[in-house]
């Protein structure tokens, strides 16, 4: 991920708010890195531009050499669809389905097989610790277990990116480091690169690299670990 100059700014009423301000910075396969800062500081928004939910208003956004930042709305559907996993600190999955067919939905968007689609659900549950929870629906499971789910649906058409926005914010810190430590397998097991958006502290020392922003600047990007 290439991005460049970056610029995004909001409008409320007359008054021009920037959110982001000439943001540079490049993230490498496999990283497991967070972008941290208080609220306001344009970490989601930073997010939400290298997810191509947002487009920016100045720079370019490179990713695998594309030039997301340029694509109109249709392209940045179907690369979002075909290379970007998301897990969202309300989990966002559908209350009248099951955990299997909240995961097992997307490999149907992807018009994949029907023996396919249940051998790669049924492994990335169990890797995610819910074999024999699969046909509970989100309700009477969890918290933990509904992040859980939300990580295998993220995972389940192995994305090269995953984009995690606050994702133990609705959880306990016990609760909130187990998904921690499992979204860190998940990155060494596949080499998945995971960009998180946080402002909680546990979420930032599990960080390999930590990018902090204030008011739209990066104002330090720490390596912990190779």
């Amino acid at each position: 991920i290439r991005i460049d100059k970056v610029v995004r700014e909001y409008k409320t009423g007359e008054t021009v708010v920037p959110a982001l301000r000439s943001v540079s910075l490049e993230i490498k396969n496999g990283e497991f890195l967070s972008i941290a800062g208080p609220s306001g500081s344009g970490k989601t928004t930073l997010l939400n531009l290298i997810g191509c939910i947002d487009a920016p208003d100045g720079g370019e956004i490179w990713i695998d050499d594309q030039a997301v930042s340029k694509m109109d709305t249709r392209q940045k559907t179907d690369f979002r669809r075909n290379n970007l996993g998301f897990i969202f600190q309300t989990y966002n999955l559908i209350p009248v389905l099951t955990a299997y067919e909240n995961v097992s939905f997307v490999l149907s968007i992807l018009s994949v097989e029907d023996s396919e689609i249940k051998k790669r659900t049924m492994q990335i549950l169990e890797e995610v610790g819910l074999k024999g929870m699969e046909h509970r629906r989100p309700d009477k499971l969890s918290g933990g277990q509904q992040q859980r789910i939300a990580i295998a649906r993220a995972l389940i058409k192995q994305p090269k990116i995953i984009l995690a926005d606050e994702p133990t914010a609705n959880l306990d810190s016990a609760t909130g480091e187990d998904i921690l430590r499992l979204m860190k397998q998940m990155n060494e097991r596949y080499g998945t690169t995971f960009i998180f958006s946080t402002h909680d502290k546990m979420v930032m020392d599990w960080a390999d690299r930590l990018v902090m922003l204030h008011d739209g600047s990066i104002v330090s990007d720490e390596r912990r670990r190779q």
